[in-house]
C-alpha cells in the first residue's frame, strides 16, 4: 500500500515540475508586442538562472528560455542598428516578420549570442548565433537590399599564447542563406595585398620579435601576437597564400621553431567553426560566391 501511495505521489508531482520548466520567474523587466505576438523578459536573483524570456502567440506560450540576461534587439539603446532589427521587421529575405533576442551568459569576456525567430502566421525558431566575446557584434544591411547580415568576430584564438587584450579576432560576416546563417564569403573577400604591402608588414612584424616572450613556460616558440593577427585577417579575407608569405617573410632568420609555430597555428585554425567555409578553394582563390 505504501508503495502504491509513493507511485501516485511521483505521478502527481512530475507534471508540476515539468510545467515549472517553462514558467517565467522573477520580475517582468520588458514587454514588447507585434500583432498577436508578445515577448516578455524577466529578471530574478535566484542562483543559476537569473533571467528568462518567453514568447507568446495569441496569449499562448510558444517559446521559453532561461539564462542570465536578455534583450529584444541588441545591447544598444539609441543607435540606428536597433531600428533595423526591431520586432516584426523582416531581416532574412523570406519576407516574414522576425524577432531578434540578444543574450548574455554572464561572466568576463563571455558569452553573447542572438536568437532569431519568425513571427508570422507560423512561429518558427530560425537560428542561434554565438558571437561569444563579441559584445559589439551587430546586424547591418551591407548589400542595401533590406536583408541584414551579422558582422561578428571569430574568437577561436582567444588566449592562444597571449592575454585576452592581445588576442586577435578576425571579422566574420554571416548571411541567412538556405534556411541557415553562414559566412558570406562574397562580402568577406578582399583583394590580395601587393608584394610591396606584404614586405612593409613583414618588416614591421620582424622588428617585434625581439620583445616577444613566452606566454607560458610550456610554450615551444615565441612570436608577437600581431603576426597571427595579420595572418588571420588575410585568411578570413580570402588570401591564405598571402598569410603564408607574410609568416615566411616576417620570421627572423635566427629565430627558432618557425615551422612549429605554423603547425600549431594551423591546428588551432582548424578548430574554428568557420574553418570549412574559409578554407574553400573558390574563396581563397578569389572566386567567391554567395552560394556558400
Amino acid at each position: 500500500m505504501n508503495f502504491l501511495i509513493f507511485l501516485l505521489t511521483v505521478f502527481l508531482v512530475l507534471p508540476i515540475h515539468a510545467a515549472d520548466k517553462t514558467k517565467p520567474f522573477g520580475q517582468l523587466q520588458h514587454e514588447q508586442k507585434y500583432k498577436d505576438y508578445t515577448v516578455r523578459i524577466y529578471w530574478s536573483e535566484i542562483p543559476d538562472a537569473y533571467g528568462c524570456y518567453e514568447i507568446l502567440k495569441s496569449g499562448k506560450q510558444v517559446y521559453f528560455q532561461k539564462g542570465f540576461k536578455f534583450k529584444v534587439g541588441n545591447p544598444g539603446s539609441e543607435d540606428t542598428t536597433n531600428k533595423l532589427i526591431e520586432m516584426g521587421r523582416s531581416i532574412t529575405g523570406e519576407k516574414q516578420p522576425n524577432l531578434v533576442v540578444w543574450q548574455w551568459s554572464g561572466g568576463a569576456h563571455c558569452c553573447y549570442a542572438f536568437d532569431i525567430f519568425q513571427i508570422g502566421d507560423t512561429f518558427k525558431f530560425i537560428d542561434h548565433l554565438e558571437t561569444r566575446d563579441g559584445v559589439d557584434s551587430d546586424f547591418k544591411d551591407l548589400r542595401g537590399d533590406g536583408n541584414l547580415e551579422l558582422v561578428m568576430y571569430d574568437w577561436t584564438f582567444k588566449y592562444w599564447h597571449t592575454s585576452f587584450v592581445f588576442s586577435p579576432a578576425p571579422t566574420v560576416i554571416l548571411r541567412y542563406l538556405d534556411h541557415k546563417y553562414r559566412p558570406d564569403l562574397e562580402l568577406m573577400h578582399k583583394p590580395a595585398p601587393t608584394e610591396q604591402h606584404l614586405q612593409r608588414m613583414a618588416k614591421e612584424l620582424k622588428s617585434k620579435f625581439a620583445d616577444a616572450a613566452k606566454f607560458t613556460d610550456d610554450d615551444k616558440w615565441t612570436a608577437p601576437p600581431s603576426l597571427w593577427g595579420k595572418m588571420l585577417d588575410l585568411i578570413y579575407s580570402g588570401n591564405m597564400d598571402s598569410a603564408w608569405k607574410l609568416w615566411n617573410l616576417s620570421w627572423p632568420t635566427n629565430h627558432p621553431n618557425k615551422e612549429l609555430f605554423l603547425k600549431d597555428f594551423i591546428e588551432e585554425l582548424q578548430t574554428s567553426p568557420y574553418y570549412k567555409d574559409i578554407n574553400q578553394p573558390r574563396f581563397q582563390k578569389g572566386v567567391a560566391s554567395d552560394k556558400n
